[in-house]
């Protein structure tokens, strides 16, 4: 059976636009793609799928997106660069740049409308479950929720890792990931009672765990990278981020070694800084006391940074 082509960079007005259409946007996503304005057409999409809700990020040229009517999900729809207008049913959209909304694709012909060239993200939701967790998720259809929340914030941000590492997960993992990324959604929709509790332990726990791993190996290099200043930028004290790294089964100091480790085994690795000295790699990878640098180092590979600079070498 031939796969569906997913993406599509051309004219809109031949034969190969209309067979994209028909095969992929109509027969596999349930949706029309219809062109806006003239030109060409450039969409690129990267679907995921995880076992409780359904990701597809594209970029590209500006669409209306139209149901067929076919699909009973619900599904928060999001443009980062580009304003959405639209309809469903009866209740008309209009979302800024950077907002969310929800759509029902059950109503033939509602529409999303990406009106200038950028990102759009979409993220299919079981109706049932989510108005079991959200009874009022349906009365937030075509409306707006404002990007700038901080549980919207992260809810966006816990999208972008579920979407880049969908595919590299294990099926445990994957579960895990996906409830917490429902859970986000709910809590940003507006779950209440117990089920908001149950949400907000998961998901927002999850999530946080995340960003503070995110933040940490953007500032790797960093030797003044503390505990303390980490703690004030994400507003949650000291205590609570060594309790988040405590449950995943390991510490704070311990997973910032770790990481600065296997960065400096990278860089001594790589050819292009084999003219570097090894304080040089001990200072990029975060190190300010060399001679620690050496023993942690010895310690985790079992060999010096030098002799693992020796066998890249002889390897390559």
């Amino acid at each position: 059976m031939t796969q569906p082509q997913l993406s599509f960079d051309g004219d809109p007005n031949g034969q190969a636009y209309e067979r994209w259409r028909e095969q992929f946007c109509r027969q596999v996503a349930n949706v029309d793609f219809v062109p806006v304005g003239e030109g060409r057409v450039h969409r690129t999409i990267a679907p995921a799928i995880l076992p409780r809700l359904r990701l597809s990020a594209s970029f590209g040229t500006p669409l209306s997106f139209v149901s067929l009517g076919t699909n009973d999900e619900l599904v928060i729809t999001m443009s980062p660069n580009s304003a959405l207008s639209g309809a469903m049913g009866k209740r008309p959209l209009e979302i800024a740049a950077g907002d969310i909304t929800i759509g029902d694709p059950s109503i033939k012909g509602a529409h999303i409308t990406q009106t200038a060239y950028g990102n759009f993200q979409t993220a299919l939701l079981p109706r049932k479950a989510l108005l079991r967790a959200c009874p009022n998720a349906e009365d937030l259809i075509a409306q707006s929720i404002p990007g700038a929340n901080p549980i919207t914030s992260m809810y966006l941000r816990y999208y972008d890792l579920a979407h880049a590492y969908a595919d590299k997960l294990a099926p445990a993992e994957l579960d895990a990931v996906s409830q917490h990324l429902f859970d986000l959604a709910v809590l940003m929709i507006g779950a209440r009672g117990d089920v908001a509790e149950e949400a907000r332990m998961r998901g927002l726990a999850a999530a946080r765990f995340e960003t503070l791993k995110s933040d940490i190996l953007m500032q790797l290099g960093n030797p003044a990278l503390s505990l303390t200043d980490l703690a004030a930028a994400h507003r949650v004290s000291p205590r609570t981020i060594q309790l988040l790294f405590e449950q995943a089964g390991i510490t704070y100091s311990g997973f910032v070694l770790e990481q600065r480790l296997l960065r400096a085994e990278r860089l001594l690795r790589n050819p292009n800084l084999r003219t570097r000295k090894i304080i040089e790699i001990a200072h990029l990878a975060g190190f300010h006391d060399v001679s620690y640098f050496h023993r942690a180092f010895r310690r985790r590979f079992g060999r010096t940074p030098d002799d693992v600079r020796k066998l890249a070498g002889d390897v390559g």
